[in-house]
């Protein structure tokens, strides 16, 4: 699991645990269900979008989409490769339940914040076009301007094209808080309802009462 740790102690569920245990229920099976459900909790925010606390995770910037290869479409938040969709997992380290990934840029994620981006080198290509490269919006009005260059996307086979390596310097990146680790009102209910069915199961208990 990645360093980056959020805590719960819910003296509640706690309490709700120990007495289950007390009762007869196997401590390691009520945890290991327990867990089960909330790596499944987990990876449905990332089909939701959605954190534990029922907020919508902030979108794509315009300026990411404007980038993206058409590989990616439709865009998925946090899904591009899935990797860290499906590492998600659970475990019990003594007494405590714990569920996390090993993926290490979760945590970034998780609570956001500035990345730094090293300095690189890089290939670009140009084409050549018949009118200016670009256009600038100046005063309201969207000009045409420039040389006859202009980025080329990889995919093109445009005639005069060429190539030139550039220098990109080192720079940071701001990545939002888009929250998935934690434990919502539902999941709450949920390992409630797991907790009551081990003891139903550990006392013999049938029916509602």
């Amino acid at each position: 699991m990645s360093g980056a740790r959020v805590e719960i102690d819910d003296a509640e569920i706690r309490d709700t645990v120990r007495a289950v245990v007390l009762a007869g229920a196997r401590k390691r099976a009520l945890l290991k269900e327990i867990g089960g459900y909330l790596v499944t909790s987990t990876q449905r925010r990332f089909e939701t979008r959605t954190g534990p606390d029922g907020s919508k995770w902030a979108p794509f910037a315009p300026k990411t989409l404007r980038g993206m290869p058409a590989r990616r479409a439709p865009p998925q938040l946090l899904r591009d490769t899935n990797r860290l969709y499906a590492s998600f997992s659970s475990d019990i380290v003594g007494p405590e339940l714990l569920v996390g990934t090993n993926v290490v840029y979760a945590g970034r994620h998780q609570f956001g914040g500035d990345s730094i981006i090293p300095g690189r080198e890089q290939t670009i290509t140009f084409r050549t076009v018949n009118s200016g490269a670009g256009r600038k919006r100046v005063g309201g009005e969207l000009v045409t301007y420039g040389s006859r260059l202009r980025f080329a996307r990889a995919s093109e086979r445009a005639k005069r094209q060429f190539q030139k390596t550039v220098t990109i310097g080192e720079h940071s990146v701001s990545v939002p808080a888009r929250p998935f680790l934690g434990i919502s009102v539902v999941d709450r209910l949920e390992i409630m309802a797991i907790c009551v069915d081990h003891h139903k199961r550990a006392t013999g208990a049938t029916g509602d009462a």
